[in-house]
């Protein structure tokens, strides 16, 4: 069992406040949608009816002539220019074609909403309707249409773009371990289990849509405000894109409306700075959610083929999986160089010898995929953990004795080959059998438990933080990592506290723009407490140091002698009364600004005798009507391997929000689209769990500090939420003795699979 430690800063022990809370709770803090500046066009866009066409013309003459509207733009008025994170292939304006219907078209900046809206209903375009592809596999086929003839013309962020087996493959990773020759080792297995699972498309679920507003000063700065959850990125996008020099875009965002990974794409910034430069005017445009559901950045959907083979103890010997992910008409939110699962598994926290892993990431003619909450762990974990259930139950062992027979160990490595830094596989799945007493009573029919495992890396990446002695004793740390919801700046106000020995209210955390704070890739990928709380550590660590120093000259102190304790300054060897902060700080501002700065690079850093992912495992039970086939659950454990804790209270915030999340991903919520249209238009359609939906959830933590963050913090944010959608499913199974591998879980589904449909 891990065991619980602690070496904890006084100040982290003292209850959580969240640094923001004030200003959303009086409904101060300003939103995207908020942002009113004097002489505010408003931007809407005409989208494309079809899936896929050739735009033959545009007639826009009767649309400029509606009162109000100051410009209308084509593709043809701004040229070929296209967005994107890696590689940038989606049009700011369609350019000659369309591939999905809700592709802009045409942009319109007028007075209002109205005159916008009305002057969209007057601009003609003549299509030449294309043959359309919806299903990944059909896309690889021969004599699939394709969808980019004009790859090759693509910026890719990362320099040459790795081959692809197909034109209609956005990105290709094959992983293999072991064996050279992994069929012999299938042939000769004891028994081999193969299966095929299928993943829905699904939103992020945030409330607030993507937004902004773009304004060209009277300097010529391009200022944006933006739901954009990257401030930096979208500086470098904005000035790849238009040529404009980097200097002279400033982001302004500060706070954004929920994430869940949808807030890392812009493609109305771009539209909007034209509209801006043709107007002399700013440009707002915020989405209504049937723009937002039908033309913005879902989850990917797959298709996953898997093969096990296993010996007569029932260890794993090799695992052979082939994903195709189903990424839409552009590859432009997607921010990372490889497909969306490289490095991952179906069997990520199990030890298996020889692995042979393919993914494909394939264009289709539907609405662009994007990122959701820990992209691509979403789908292994539900095709992995079923996967798993199905092998115990065919070989006749307990589905957690399987688990924890074949659990990841200290020195074993991933299917994929990666070290795996202290793995708490096996002790989160002990506790879960302990918790639940799994096992141990017979339930009534047409109730089942299911259990799932999972892991999540800690992510990296590069972050900067300043500090500064503010006059009255503060001392700010100013960085530039939007909020999100996540509570950065609460993490920041805690650790420079704990760093610098100061109660944490003296801490004023600040958010900057891109033209006065440090580079911060924003939130995302399991990163912002590692990367900036390391920063904050560093950047407080020196200033902690030169106010000792400067306080040693203005008292007359010994040098080297003087602490900062407790708030206090005092002498290492208690010989002079402790003076309080407030009335040193005031002494050492007299002789000029104090500074200092923070960074940290993970890439820099690494933890080869420390953990760097975080193991969860979880028990849900189920009862299911076998005359509807509603699944109701009634009971979830979860056990989760964790880091020191910042914040508590957002820390268990994330892992029940992830539960939610997970439930809403397995049970409720999936895109329906009807010839590559979408047809689930509003959140009334698009189905999200409420308290309701949610049973009673008892969490246990295993905590130890040996998490790569500051004081040994691991990350949660992603951690436990790829594990809920299986479980479910497993516990079905055992309830009512159908396996369904299509998510999420609907009870038309398992009715189906009930009664032979």
């Amino acid at each position: 069992m891990a065991a619980i430690t602690r070496l904890v800063p006084p100040s982290l022990a003292e209850p959580e406040y969240r640094v923001e809370g004030p200003l959303k709770v009086s409904g101060m803090a300003r939103y995207t949608s908020d942002v009113s500046l004097p002489g505010t066009l408003r931007a809407r866009f005409l989208t494309s009816p079809h899936p896929h066409a050739l735009i033959r013309s545009i007639d826009t003459s009767d649309a400029r002539n509606v009162a109000g509207v100051h410009a209308v733009l084509t593709g043809q008025d701004i040229g070929p220019r296209r967005v994107g994170k890696v590689l940038y292939d989606w049009p700011v304006l369609a350019w000659e074609r369309v591939r999905f219907a809700g592709e802009r078209v045409a942009a319109v900046a007028a007075e209002s909403v109205e005159a916008a809206e009305e002057a969209l209903r007057l601009i003609r375009v003549e299509y030449e309707e294309l043959p359309s592809v919806f299903d990944p596999e059909d896309a690889l086929r021969d004599g699939a249409p394709i969808l980019h003839p004009d790859a090759a013309d693509y910026y890719y962020a990362y320099g040459e773009r790795p081959p692809v087996p197909h034109p209609n493959a956005q990105g290709y990773r094959l992983h293999e371990k072991g064996v050279d020759d992994i069929e012999p080792m299938f042939a000769n297995a004891y028994r081999v289990f193969e299966s095929v699972y299928h993943q829905s498309r699904q939103h992020q679920g945030y409330i607030e849509p993507h937004g902004c507003v773009v304004w060209i000063d009277d300097q010529g700065l391009v200022r944006v405000w933006s739901t954009n959850k990257s401030p930096f990125s979208l500086r470098q996008a904005m000035s790849l894109i238009t040529g404009i020099p980097l200097q002279q875009v400033v982001v302004e965002n500060m706070f954004i409306g929920g994430d869940f990974g949808g807030k890392g794409l812009s493609i109305d910034e771009l539209a909007c700075y034209y509209l801006s430069r043709a107007t002399g005017r700013p440009v707002k445009s915020i989405m209504t959610y049937r723009d937002e559901l039908g033309t913005m950045n879902p989850r990917h959907g797959a298709t996953c083929y898997l093969r096990t083979a296993v010996d007569e103890r029932g260890r794993i010997t090799a695992h052979q999986s082939r994903v195709y992910y189903h990424d839409g008409a552009y590859a432009a939110a997607r921010p990372l160089p490889g497909p969306i699962l490289d490095g991952w598994s179906a069997l990520e926290p199990y030890n298996v010898p020889n692995a042979r892993i393919e993914t494909f990431v394939v264009y289709t003619n539907t609405v662009p995929g994007g990122q959701m909450r820990a992209p691509g762990a979403s789908t292994t974990g539900y095709i992995g953990e079923s996967h798993v259930d199905e092998i115990a139950r065919g070989l006749g062992i307990d589905p957690l004795e399987f688990r924890i027979l074949n659990a990841v160990r200290s020195g074993d490595s991933g299917p994929t080959g990666e070290r795996v830094h202290e793995p708490h596989a096996v002790d989160v799945l002990e506790a879960l059998r302990k918790e639940t007493r799994w096992g141990e009573s017979p339930l009534p029919a047409n109730r089942g438990r299911g259990v799932s495992i999972r892991s999540r890396d800690v992510g990296g990446g590069k972050a900067g933080v300043l500090l500064r002695l503010l006059d009255g004793g503060a001392i700010e740390v100013l960085h530039g990592a939007p909020d999100q919801g996540g509570g950065s700046a609460t993490v920041m106000r805690r650790v420079a506290a704990a760093t610098l020995d100061v109660v944490p209210q003296r801490i004023a955390v600040r958010y900057g723009n891109t033209a006065e704070a440090p580079v911060n890739p924003g939130p995302g990928g399991s990163r912002l407490t590692h990367i900036i709380g390391q920063a904050t550590i560093e950047g407080s660590t020196h200033m902690k140091s030169r106010l000792q120093d400067l306080a040693a000259e203005v008292l007359g102190w010994p040098a080297g002698e003087v602490r900062l304790q407790g708030d206090h300054f005092v002498l290492a060897d208690g010989s002079a009364e402790p003076l309080d902060f407030e009335t040193v700080a005031e002494k050492i501002l007299r002789g000029g600004q104090v500074e200092t700065s923070g960074a940290y690079d993970s890439a820099e850093h690494t933890h080869e005798d420390g953990a760097d992912a975080g193991f969860c495992a979880f028990m849900v039970e189920v009862d299911v009507d076998p005359g509807t086939g509603q699944v109701r659950p009634t009971d979830a454990v979860l056990v989760a391997s964790v880091g020191t804790v910042i914040n508590p209270t957002a820390h268990m915030g994330q892992l029940e929000g992830g539960f939610v999340f997970g439930l809403g991903n397995g049970l409720i919520e999936e895109i329906v689209f009807d010839d590559g249209r979408v047809t689930t238009l509003s959140l009334g359609e698009y189905k999200l769990p409420t308290v309701v939906d949610v049973p009673p959830l008892r969490t246990v933590l295993l905590v130890t500090d040996d998490g790569p963050g500051p004081f040994g913090a691991k990350a949660v944010g992603e951690l436990n939420n790829n594990a809920v959608a299986p479980a479910f499913a497993n516990a079905v199974a055992d309830a009512v003795g159908v396996r369904i591998r299509t998510m999420p879980l609907t009870a038309e589904r398992v009715f189906e699979a009930l009664h032979g449909a």
